[in-house]
């Protein structure tokens, strides 16, 4: 009997022993993956860092003021450039439909 209790406590052992073991190779895994991910945010956010100083010195006035006098010929608007839009017509209200609603 006793024989049995000690062969019984072993397995239960060794199966918890297996289990601590792969809980912590489990755990070693999932500690790398975070790791990884810790990275990429912050390359995403050291990029992002990055692209907002480039989009600001891109959209500087100054630079823009000298890129528009070297490229564009701007003159202010003449009124006889302007064009109105047409008013809008108004559609005629079929015949059939006024005698309906005059009938009720």
């Amino acid at each position: 009997m006793i024989r049995i209790v000690n062969i019984v406590c072993f397995l239960v052992i060794v199966s918890l022993v297996a289990a601590v073991y792969h809980i912590r190779y489990s755990a070693e895994v999932e500690a790398r993956k975070l790791h990884a991910l810790e990275r990429k945010i912050t390359a995403a956010e050291d990029m992002r860092q990055t692209l907002a100083a480039e989009w600001s010195s891109l959209n500087d006035p100054r630079r823009l003021q000298i890129l528009v006098s070297r490229h564009l010929t701007l003159s202010p608007l003449e009124a006889h450039q302007v064009m109105l839009p047409d008013p809008p017509v108004p559609t005629p209200i079929p015949v059939k439909l006024l005698q309906q609603e005059g009938a009720q």
